[in-house]
């Protein structure tokens, strides 16, 4: 089983988009972001269940994971899967990586 770890962008992200459901939905932002883990856990026993960026035309080694609207940027080193961005679709993704 491999670790997951967030850089310290990724853990801005989940911040962000927390604070956004939460202003109109409290209990919504809760929920939304406790099933989003719940997803990003996949990886603990599937690292490789992402598509290569390569295959998204972004000039990087990673993988992204898609869960709804939003992109699951990360890499996996050794024994963990270290997630790097958590963005939304809709936002310029190759310029925030």
């Amino acid at each position: 089983m491999y670790n997951i770890k967030y850089t310290e962008l990724a853990e801005a992200d989940l911040s962000d988009l927390f604070s956004i459901i939460y202003d109109d939905k409290p209990a919504v932002a809760i929920k939304y972001i406790d099933k989003l883990d719940k997803f990003i856990k996949l990886l603990e026993e599937n690292p490789f269940m992402g598509v290569e960026c390569k295959h998204k035309k972004i000039d990087r080694e990673c993988r992204i994971l898609i869960y709804e609207n939003y992109l699951i940027f990360y890499t996996v080193q050794e024994e963990e899967v270290i997630i790097i961005r958590i963005l939304n679709v809709h936002h310029d993704y190759g310029n925030k990586l």
